[in-house]
């Protein structure tokens, strides 16, 4: 079995790729789960014909080079979707979907979740995706440098729309930190990609923390994230996301199955409201939702 930490996918010609994709994803989850897992992503694999494949290692080899757009590549999509779903266990569900649609169908629409996990947003696309794939592609996170960091992380981010950004060095982990110069560019620049493309139909995913929640309570939201609900018409969704970090606690390696719920509140405008006023409502419902 490869080992986790040293093995990466886009280094590998096809044929390598087709013996050691699955074993090497089996070793990053718990016995208990990991013959299913490997079972799942062998059948995709075998299934999957080489132009396909090759798409991915090329998309792969050069994911979050820059800070930029990138969108989820076909094949690893429906990887990431055979690898998590084995990890949901029984009980979990996905509420307040319709709030989502009906948020699109008025205008850009931008959602703010808690975070606990690394797996949050997989977690995420994953339990949409179950009652609505065509809205679930429609999501795109806003991801930290940390997302792109090693391969088991890239291959993740590959199945996601997601776009790099820069972290201030509050929030970033010691490689990522900036200049508060560059990260100011940088984070403007994201900004005027995520609004081009909530204006195309996407709905963007934020994560207002800035950081993965160290004891699982909600933390303070950082203000910049006020700026991405400036464009004329935003509708501003609270996502709650319970489970995730169950799925993969801070502190362990391996990912285990767990019940992971997702709920989604009403819509609100931001429109003629302040920034504070705005962070505090979408906190305050998030909070409401995971106490539910």
């Amino acid at each position: 079995m490869p080992d986790p930490k040293l093995f990466d996918p886009s280094t590998l010609d096809l044929d390598q790729l087709r013996a050691l994709l699955a074993p090497w994803l089996a070793g990053t989850v718990g016995p208990g789960v990991s013959a299913v897992v490997r079972g799942a992503v062998q059948d995709l694999v075998d299934a999957t014909p080489d132009a396909d494949l090759s798409q991915a290692l090329r998309a792969m080899a050069t994911l979050g080079r820059n800070h930029e757009v990138y969108l989820a590549d076909p094949f690893a999509r429906r990887l990431a979707r055979a690898y998590i779903g084995p990890l949901l266990l029984p009980g979990c569900s996905a509420q307040g979907i319709e709030h989502l649609a009906r948020a699109l169908g008025r205008g850009p629409t931008l959602l703010l979740g808690n975070h606990r996990s690394y797996v949050d947003t997989q977690l995420t696309d994953l339990l949409l995706s179950r009652q609505d794939p065509a809205l679930a592609d429609r999501l795109v996170t806003v991801a930290g440098s940390k997302v792109y960091s090693d391969p088991f992380r890239r291959i993740a981010a590959l199945g996601l729309h997601t776009i790099k950004t820069a972290q201030s060095s509050s929030v970033a982990s010691q490689g990522a930190a900036m200049s508060v110069r560059q990260v100011a560019r940088i984070a403007g620049q994201t900004m005027r990609q995520a609004h081009a493309l909530m204006q195309q139909g996407h709905a963007v995913l934020l994560y207002p923390e800035g950081r993965r929640s160290r004891d699982g309570q909600l933390g303070p939201f950082l203000r910049g994230v006020a700026r991405y609900a400036r464009l004329p018409g935003t509708q501003v969704l609270p996502l709650a996301l319970d489970g995730s970090q169950r799925v993969f606690p801070i502190d362990q390696t391996l990912l285990r199955p767990a019940v992971v719920t997702l709920r989604l509140g009403e819509p609100f405008a931001a429109q003629g409201m302040d920034r504070d006023a705005l962070l505090a409502r979408a906190r305050d419902e998030i909070s409401a939702m995971l106490a539910m």
